[in-house]
């Protein structure tokens, strides 16, 4: 096993996080960033921005699910993804969704600068409309991925406004590609994991600064510093 020395800048991070806070509709502290606003258009250039600037390849899919991916040695291989979302409610804190996608983009800048070659290539995501502002519907990027909301459901959706799902699409330059196509096969990922804020008082009350959760089983452990 390849053991490796890893730093990470967490000043850094914390002025990418400032800086990403800033696209938002209403005034700081508070975020407010919905799905293809003004705000979120640029928010997403801007982890795209970072993103070219570490070496990644980026496609963005129908529905506007961003992958930015590190090559690893053998492509074939299912690939190991990070990531969460950086759209955000009215009023919403600047760490939510943000630290996964930030801080999965840190740990590969880290990984790249030991010299390290990944054998599995390391996806980062930035899933479109995980909150259910616009549409009503959360997680909406990440179902559409996994196969549980249709193409067919999708062009059925109006936000409060009555704009359609498709208008909107258009609006933000995606109607050139296939909602078809969005879907991911089974096993596309050999693994995927989240960086999240807790959103609950559970650590708090443990005093426990840091938790690993498995979906299934749901079990949650503790790690101490």
């Amino acid at each position: 096993m390849q053991l490796l020395s890893l730093t990470i800048d967490p000043a850094a991070i914390q002025t990418q996080l400032d800086e990403l806070a800033e696209f938002s509709a209403t005034p700081a502290p508070g975020v407010t960033r919905i799905l293809w606003s003004d705000e979120d258009i640029q928010a997403r250039s801007y982890i795209r921005r970072l993103c070219y600037a570490s070496g990644l390849t980026i496609r963005e899919d129908a529905i506007g699910n961003l992958f930015a991916r590190w090559h690893g040695s053998d492509p074939t291989l299912p690939a190991v993804a990070t990531g969460s979302h950086i759209d955000a409610i009215p009023n919403a804190g600047r760490y939510d969704g943000t630290v996964g996608v930030l801080g999965g983009l840190a740990a590969i800048q880290a990984l790249q600068r030991t010299g390290f070659q990944p054998r599995r290539s390391i996806e980062l995501l930035l899933f479109t409309s995980e909150e259910p502002t616009r549409f009503g519907i959360g997680c909406l990027g990440s179902r559409v991925l996994a196969g549980t909301l249709t193409p067919a459901q999708l062009i059925k959706l109006h936000d409060k406004a009555g704009s359609s799902f498709e208008e909107l699409r258009t609006a933000a330059g995606l109607a050139h590609r296939d909602l078809n196509d969005v879907q991911l096969a089974m096993g596309h990922y050999a693994a995927f994991v989240e960086l999240h804020i807790e959103q609950g008082p559970l650590l708090e009350r443990a005093a426990c600064p840091l938790a690993l959760c498995s979906i299934s089983p749901h079990r949650v452990a503790c790690v101490s510093n």
